[in-house]
């Protein structure tokens, strides 16, 4: 049987599965918290889980190609929790319609459609993965191209499993060169000629710049004939590319790309201001308990307030006092001046380790444990609530520090800054500081609450590993 096929079915069986699971123990859940009213695992005890809803639930997958397209792994999620809330809309009318007034079932309801914002992803990502293991999710791939572009795209095609994708070999139009090194790999290059007989169930990246795109239109135009796809990796660096609005003229080949900047948007930055809020107050009993917990401990090592608040650059460029739990000695300021005005070799370390030292001797025992896990961090859920900071954003800078920030400087003071952002999940202090204004800068021109929820969720993995903090 055609692998594509095998792919699928499989998906389709697993979003199924999902389904059934999800059903399953929302029924268990229910049960065991209100166990007045008992409700029997019966796939016709609702509507929405007969056979004509599964089939929707389906259809609407298959509509946005969640069975064929491979997309990146939180793109696709995003788009499955569109989806997923849609039929749920759709299906809120009919609870209330036949159930109005049963608390119950609304609550068996909400608890199934959230078990599928979980289920539905896991399962799928389990499901690839066996495939991949089993040698049947694998797709073969051809790079059209052979320069920094085309390196690049193979790089991101091939960063996950989930995507599946196999790099067979890069296409040089200019016949110039035999192989192309990427990560110790030297990956062969293949005649064009070749290239026709071996694209049957492939797919096929064009990264070639401007001029040459445009010398080989044709080409590339006859490329959708032979493969599944024909994708295109344009150079666009820079741009605020997320949610960028394509227009079409009609009887026109041009293309009109309409730039957004998220952040610009008044209604955006309302909503991420609501957002900031609801999770805060979620999240503040906990926090408040642990803070608790956590002031003891640096009392009972280190005699001095457990807080330490320093002035950091916020939006429009004000100071504010961004507060932290105190990780170092009381004294380490007269320290650090110490080593400054003796220009000690391990302040050159720690200026040029973008203020941070690996081993730093002013850390306490329990402030080395606290910068290890991120919770050192934590009390700024009170520079969030009175708005001086948000739960995603670019790191506080310091004074010294948005200087460095070249052409960054202008989209940092544009914003608030955040506890947690891109940099913190992309390495955080083994990045460079050039590193970390180009990761802020792309957050701040492609921000979406989507990618909030994700660095959030990632942010917690990261912490978990205790990933590239000291």
């Amino acid at each position: 049987m055609n692998k594509i096929i095998i792919q699928k079915y499989c998906l389709i069986l697993t979003d199924l599965f999902s389904i059934f699971c999800g059903y399953y123990l929302a029924t268990g859940i229910v049960n065991h918290v209100n166990v007045s009213v008992v409700h029997t695992f019966n796939l016709h005890h609702w509507s929405w889980v007969k056979l004509l809803d599964v089939m929707v639930f389906v259809v609407f997958f298959w509509q946005k190609q969640l069975y064929f397209k491979r997309r990146p792994n939180w793109e696709e999620v995003r788009i499955i929790y569109k989806v997923l809330l849609l039929i749920a809309l759709i299906n809120v009318p009919v609870l209330f319609f036949k159930h109005l007034g049963e608390t119950t079932n609304l609550m068996l309801f909400c608890t199934f459609w959230l078990l599928l914002l979980v289920l539905i992803p896991m399962f799928r990502s389990i499901t690839k993965l066996t495939l991949f293991n089993m040698g049947i999710w694998q797709r073969n791939l051809y790079i059209v191209g052979v320069d920094e572009n085309a390196v690049v795209g193979y790089e991101l095609l091939t960063a996950s499993n989930l995507l599946g994708y196999e790099v067979i070999g890069f296409i040089d139009l200019t016949n110039k060169t035999s192989k192309v090194l990427v990560n110790e790999r030297n990956v062969p290059v293949i005649k064009f000629e070749e290239l026709m007989v071996q694209s049957k169930n492939s797919e096929i990246l064009v990264c070639l710049d401007g001029q040459n795109l445009a010398s080989h239109l044709k080409l590339i135009n006859s490329l959708q004939t032979y493969f599944l796809s024909v994708m295109i990796l344009p150079q666009l660096d820079g741009l605020p590319l997320y949610g960028v609005e394509v227009n079409h003229f009609f009887g026109n080949e041009q293309l009109l790309l309409r730039l957004e900047s998220n952040l610009s948007s008044r209604f955006n930055r309302v909503v991420k201001r609501i957002f900031d809020v609801i999770l805060s107050m979620i999240l503040l009993p906990f926090l408040l308990f642990l803070g608790l917990i956590i002031s003891l401990l640096i009392l009972l090592e280190d005699r001095g307030k457990p807080f330490f608040v320093q002035q950091r650059i916020g939006k429009h460029g004000k100071l504010f006092g961004c507060i932290k739990f105190r990780t170092m000695h009381c004294d380490a300021e007269q320290i650090l001046e110490h080593w400054r005005n003796h220009e000690d070799p391990i302040y050159l370390e720690y200026v040029a380790n973008n203020y941070k030292l690996p081993n730093d001797p002013r850390v306490t025992k329990i402030g080395r444990f606290l910068r290890k896990t991120s919770l050192d961090e934590l009390p700024q859920i009170i520079n969030v609530l009175i708005g001086q900071m948000s739960l995603v954003g670019p790191r506080p800078l310091l004074s010294g520090e948005l200087s460095d920030y070249t052409d960054g400087e202008f989209y940092y003071t544009q914003v608030t800054p955040g506890i947690t952002g891109l940099w913190q999940i992309s390495g955080r202090s083994k990045t460079s500081f050039t590193d970390r204004a180009r990761l802020d800068s792309w957050y701040i021109k492609n921000w979406s609450l989507w990618y909030d929820v994700v660095i959030l969720i990632k942010t917690i993995v990261v912490v978990l590993r205790r990933d590239g903090a000291y």
